[in-house]
């Protein structure tokens, strides 16, 4: 069995880009050993803070044969009265063929040379060489570093590459590096190794304090934690980024001064959790003074680390309990003053400007939606001092606790609850994940501000393309769609777009708009509501109204079941092809003959209920009174020529279905669904 390692030691990687490493390398090696036809086994991904790679086990030392086929001149160029010209000639000079090897075969309706022939599998040894530099060069990270003459580009400098097919070294080179056999240990040591063979990898690179696998990384964190046994608040998010930037995690167990134990549990918990990545312990319930951390390396240095973790979070919670202080001898409300001179963005004025707007939209939305005066005036008031706690100087120090300062000073000076619970609420969820929010105003309040800076950014041209989404739209839109549908809002999106529009003074495209917003809904459809993807692309139609979007796609996923669904589709799906182009709906019912009555009356008659029930956001009734019509839209293309060659009847009988289409589209796209049989 032949194994093979490769292994880049860099500079420490930032976790992010050590997270997207672990989770794409994997699938980037299966797809280009899969195109280079070598079979192999299991392959494993590793990566520390220092180094990552692979190994493959079971790596077949040849590529495996394969025919090769190569298109030529079609047969009447080929030939002429039955003998070879001088373009196929040509043809088998450039390939080094033989008469022989050609044959004759159909494509694009003609008949053409090929060349086929067997091509033999080269020496996995000769293949590695030529795809490694691939493989390695597949990620996009968010911000390579440059070094050297600024000739590389990388997460971070390349020191050095270790690769091995078994005991023998694959020569290949990366960013400015050749590989060998030699490694090095943990920073501690200060080791070069020589690796051996690849099977003995990483038995050697344990002897040296490197364990390479985050799961096995993970699980030392996950033991440590149990032995210490303190009241630790469970974070498996903090184990695995731990387990990121570590190479051999240890434990370290410290304490601050107790007199901070009076600062809110909140600046507590970002001060430990988030600034200083050490676990929370707790006592009676309440966060306590003794932390859990973790070094990377031995235990030697132990007494060291705990000194400079306790030094750093003194004094930063020091820091918290002066900023705290002096941000207390004025109202929350007074630190709008500072939000005048706070930049939103480039061409969209200061975050002040942005209040005034966020106040203006939450209001028209409690007035949509029918609040009362009471619930609209403390929905006024949550959104002055929505980002007020911009200008404190505790959210200055720490920006996480943006909502949560704004939240803790409100209470303090005696702002009604909810109010309170809005400027911390405003923020949920965050995009796909976390809960809705509790309360309908900080909802309110979130859904204007979103709106506000998508909505902003379009009319700038700030739109997210690819991986770049520098402001997080699509975050935002997804925890728009996620309010609207889940708290069962039903907001007409484009509305609220033109009152964004008119706030900003701005407009935007609104195709580029509605585009945006399509993409995240079929997303949010599919994890949230478990709606299939062809379903999703139909609704997709009503990215506007999200609530009705969201109904209407379980309407149709739980009528695709019925065995009559199909013959439903395939009878709106005539409608909506023949008017698709059709733009006019203007029909005069004089012009009907016999055969176009019975659709028309069954249309008149079922258009009203048909709408009463979508008012009411009965998208089961509705659906089922469309289907009622089926039977008679069969009938009517049996029957009747709609392209007819007089002028005057085919306009009428489109503009009529064109009416009859509209109001299938209620529900969305049919014509895009799947066959379920």
């Amino acid at each position: 069995m032949t194994d093979y390692i490769v292994e880049l030691l860099l500079e420490e990687m930032p976790p992010s880009d050590i997270d997207m490493i672990a989770g794409s390398l994997g699938s980037y090696v299966e797809e280009i050993l899969k195109n280079e036809r070598i079979d192999h086994g299991e392959i494993e991904v590793f990566s520390t803070a220092r180094r990552f790679g692979f190994i493959v086990h079971d790596l077949q030392e040849l590529q495996k044969d394969t025919v090769v086929e190569k298109k030529g001149p079609s047969e009447q160029v080929a030939y002429k009265g039955g003998r070879p010209t001088k373009a196929l000639d040509g043809f088998l000079r450039s390939n080094n063929a033989q008469p022989d090897e050609i044959v004759i075969m159909e494509a694009n309706g003609g008949r053409y040379v090929y060349l086929k022939r067997q091509e033999k599998g080269k020496p996995t040894i000769e293949i590695l060489p030529q795809v490694l530099p691939k493989i390695f060069s597949s990620f996009q990270f968010t911000r390579p570093m440059k070094w050297g003459n600024g000739d590389h580009a990388y997460t971070r400098p390349v020191h050095s590459i270790l690769s091995l097919m078994d005991s023998t070294v694959i020569k290949f080179e990366f960013m400015g590096k050749s590989s060998s056999n030699l490694t090095k240990s943990h920073r501690f040591l200060q080791k070069e190794i020589a690796v051996k063979n690849a099977q003995n990898y990483e038995h050697t690179l344990k002897d040296n304090m490197v364990v390479i696998s985050i799961d096995d990384r993970e699980k030392m964190i996950r033991q440590a934690i149990e032995n210490c046994k303190l009241d630790i608040i469970e974070d498996d998010a903090l184990v695995h980024e731990i387990a990121l930037i570590t190479e051999f995690p240890q434990p370290v167990i410290g304490q601050f001064k107790n007199e901070y134990l009076n600062l809110p549990q909140p600046v507590l918990k970002t001060v430990l959790r988030h600034h200083q990545r050490t676990f929370i312990t707790r006592m009676d319930g309440k966060v306590s003074n003794e932390f859990l951390a973790f070094q990377d390396g031995p235990d030697l240095r132990s007494t060291n680390v705990k000194k400079g973790y306790e030094r750093v979070i003194n004094a930063r919670l020091s820091d918290a309990e002066f900023y705290m202080k002096e941000d207390m001898k004025y109202t929350l409300e007074h630190f709008n003053e500072k939000l005048t001179g706070m930049t939103f963005q480039k061409e969209l004025g200061t975050i002040a400007d942005k209040v005034k707007r966020i106040r203006a939209l939450s209001s028209q939305l409690s007035r949509t939606l029918n609040f009362g005066q009471k619930e609209i005036e403390l929905v006024e008031r949550a959104s002055v001092l929505s980002k007020s706690d911009l200008g404190t100087n505790m959210v200055y120090e720490f920006p996480e606790l943006q909502g949560t300062v704004g939240s803790f000073y409100a209470k303090i000076q005696g702002e009604a609850p909810r109010v309170i619970n809005a400027i911390i609420d405003q923020y949920a969820p965050d995009g796909l994940e976390g809960d809705l929010p509790s309360d309908t105003i900080g909802a309110i309040i979130g859904v204007a501000d979103r709106l506000d800076t998508i909505v902003a950014n379009f009319s700038i041209g700030e739109i997210p393309t690819g991986s770049r989404d520098p402001y997080a739209l699509r975050k935002k839109v997804f925890a728009i769609l996620r309010i609207l549908s889940g708290l069962e809002w039903d907001l007409d999106l484009e509305k609220e777009i033109s009152v964004c529009e008119s706030l900003l003074d701005k407009k935007v495209s609104k195709k580029e708009l509605a585009d945006f917003f399509k993409g995240r809904l079929e997303i949010i459809l599919k994890e949230k509501f478990s709606i299939s993807q062809d379903v999703s692309k139909v609704v997709a139609e009503l990215w506007n109204r999200p609530l009705r979007a969201k109904l209407s796609a379980q309407t149709i996923e739980k009528n695709r079941k019925n065995s009559d669904f199909d013959d439903f589709v395939i009878a709106y799906t005539r409608v909506h092809n023949i008017s698709r182009i059709h733009n006019s709906m203007d029909y005069h019912v004089e012009l009907f003959d016999d055969d176009e009555k019975p659709l028309f009356m069954s249309y008149i008659e079922n258009m009203p209920k048909i709408q009463n029930a979508l008012d009411h956001l009965n998208y089961d009734e509705a659906f089922a009174d469309l289907k009622s019509m089926k039977p008679l839209i069969d009938d009517y293309f049996n029957k009747v020529f709609v392209m007819s060659p007089r002028e005057d009847l085919r306009l009428n009988r489109l503009g009529f279905l064109k009416n009859v289409d509209l109001l299938f589209m209620n529900f969305g796209d049919l014509s895009l669904l799947v066959k379920t049989s």
